[in-house]
């Protein structure tokens, strides 16, 4: 027998080894890394930095303001790793504050609070204040004339379908910018008129409902870092049972 003639298999298997345990901390750490940028943004739930609107201030910046009621909403991506297309809110109105009158209005906003998307529910009333600005928006929404954000100044209301009074905000889980409905922004909104009526003949659209948008994007997030390590475990099973035939061999 040579002499060394077996310790250069030992070698091999020793850096082999090696070579299997820096991959796997590489994978780990590539994981690691993945899972705290998409932790970042999935918990970045406070990146919305509003302005407090006065009433004055609210009413101005928007090109229409009504109340109205949700009666469809279309959500059209739920991407995990990037912008997800503007929700797309349809509104019945009952009356207008500023704007032509109309019997409906779609309305975009982004997606989840971080992206100062508002949070409308179907069957809600609002007193919605809408503009065309497309740099509100993550994404262009061809779907919708106007749009709207967490720092419009929207306020959700007692059901009705009459001008609004004092006092007639609805508490909800999320805050409105543009503070409760006050004498002070009875004022600022001016006169009311009423919506214009829709056809008789016109049904109502009712698109797919959006169904926890932030939660199915949270949820995407989290199942591909789970496939990721299951990539990354399975390459290491199969490289140790390569290194353990060698050895058998």
């Amino acid at each position: 027998m040579i002499p060394g003639a077996e310790v250069a298999p030992r070698l091999n298997h020793r850096g082999a080894s090696a070579v299997v345990g820096g991959m796997t901390l590489r994978l780990l750490a590539l994981l690691a890394l993945i899972a705290a940028a998409l932790a970042g943004t999935a918990t970045a739930a406070h990146a919305c930095d509003c302005a407090t609107l006065s009433p004055a201030k609210a009413v101005g910046h928007a090109k229409t303001v009504f109340t109205g009621t949700v009666v469809a909403i279309r959500s059209d991506s739920m991407n995990p790793l990037g912008p997800s297309e503007p929700n797309v809110y349809t509104f019945r109105a009952d009356t207008v504050y500023k704007g032509a009158p109309a019997a409906e209005y779609t309305v975009a906003t982004n997606v989840g609070g971080a992206a100062c998307g508002y949070a409308f529910e179907r069957g809600a009333r609002y007193l919605v204040f809408a503009g065309t600005d497309p740099s509100v928006l993550n994404e262009t929404a061809p779907r919708a004339a106007l749009s709207s954000s967490l720092c419009a100044g929207n306020v959700p209301v007692e059901p009705g379908s009459g001008p609004l009074s004092p006092g007639d905000e609805r508490a909800v889980h999320h805050e409105s910018f543009s503070g409760p409905i006050t004498a002070e922004l009875i004022a600022a909104l001016g006169p009311a008129r009423n919506a214009t009526p829709a056809p008789a003949s016109a049904p109502v659209t009712t698109p797919a409902p959006v169904a926890a948008a932030d939660e199915s994007r949270a949820g995407g997030i989290w199942l591909l870092i789970g496939a990721a390590a299951a990539l990354a475990l399975t390459l290491t099973a199969g490289l140790t049972l390569l290194i353990r035939r060698r050895r058998a061999s």
